[in-house]
């Protein structure tokens, strides 16, 4: 009964964990999905002013998610959302419409991609 304990337990306690870290990578992304979605609407109506605020406010949201992802996702997962932001910046200043939405598209594509790849799944451990 002892050796079932002590294989049961640290199994039961890395579900538990793993459970915890999706929960907290999905709503994170989550949250940062909204201010994406946001910015859009503002690029869409030509808001440059509010895009910029959004973009700041964006980053530095990202700046703390960044920290504590880092240490559970892939940094070349991570470094791709960095550029993105970096180059959604930079467009916004430069008053870029497309360029801004395309960008915007395929950040939006990365960030919804790593909670699914985060996920416990048997296809995604093996």
């Amino acid at each position: 009964m002892k050796p079932l304990l002590i294989i049961i337990i640290p199994l039961l306690v890395f579900i538990a964990l793993a459970l915890c870290l999706n929960y907290y990578i999905d709503s994170s992304a989550s949250k940062l999905l909204v201010n994406i979605d946001d910015l859009k609407s503002q690029i869409d109506k030509g808001d440059w002013t509010r895009a910029e605020a959004t973009i700041k406010d964006l980053d530095k949201s990202w700046g703390t998610t960044r920290r504590r992802w880092n240490m559970f996702i892939d940094h070349n997962e991570v470094d791709r959302i960095d550029g993105s932001i970096a180059r959604v910046g930079k467009w916004i200043e430069l008053k870029e419409k497309k360029d801004c939405l395309v960008e915007l598209a395929a950040l939006s594509q990365a960030l919804a991609h790593i909670p699914e790849n985060e996920k416990l799944l048997i296809a995604n451990i093996f």
